[in-house]
């Protein structure tokens, strides 16, 4: 695909779909950017991430709740629900492939913004936020605070 989304500085390109029902899986090739932060959160979508190239820490609030590395060749599967933070805190971007469902698809198209392979990473602007904020009240995806995501996280 020409065209890339980018959500807060992590880039999401489709590369396959299986129907078009919300709850059929779609399979992303997504990076991560170095230093990169998707604070505590959930939602009603399953992600796998499989890590190709790179490294990311994936926090699940559960009975062990602890931040957990997922290095290349590893994966982590966050159900339906579950509340998780992801981060790389290493200096080279993670290549991942994220299998979801139709539904965190269009959620990623509406709240993220278009941009070309070569664009590179950058901060999200105010207006960026915003409007993730916006798309994920509209799906019902719950969203910690700066505090609560630090108070859980560490």
């Amino acid at each position: 695909m020409d065209d890339l989304i980018d959500m807060m500085g992590a880039r999401f390109e489709l590369v396959a779909r299986i129907g078009a029902h919300e709850s059929d899986t779609v399979l992303f090739r997504t990076h991560m950017a170095p230093g990169k932060l998707v604070p505590l959160h959930s939602h009603a979508d399953p992600e796998c991430f499989y890590l190709l190239e790179g490294e990311i820490e994936v926090f699940v609030v559960d009975d062990a709740a602890k931040w957990r590395t997922i290095n290349a060749g590893r994966s982590i599967l966050l159900a339906n629900g579950v509340k998780h933070a992801v981060r790389n805190q290493t200096e080279k971007t993670a290549d991942i492939v994220l299998a979801t469902n139709n539904r965190f698809a269009s959620f990623l198209a509406e709240a993220g913004r278009r941009v070309k392979p070569d664009t590179v990473f950058s901060a999200p602007s105010p207006a960026d936020i915003q409007r993730v904020m916006r798309v994920s009240r509209a799906y019902g995806y719950w969203n910690a605070t700066p505090a609560e995501s630090a108070a859980t996280t560490g």
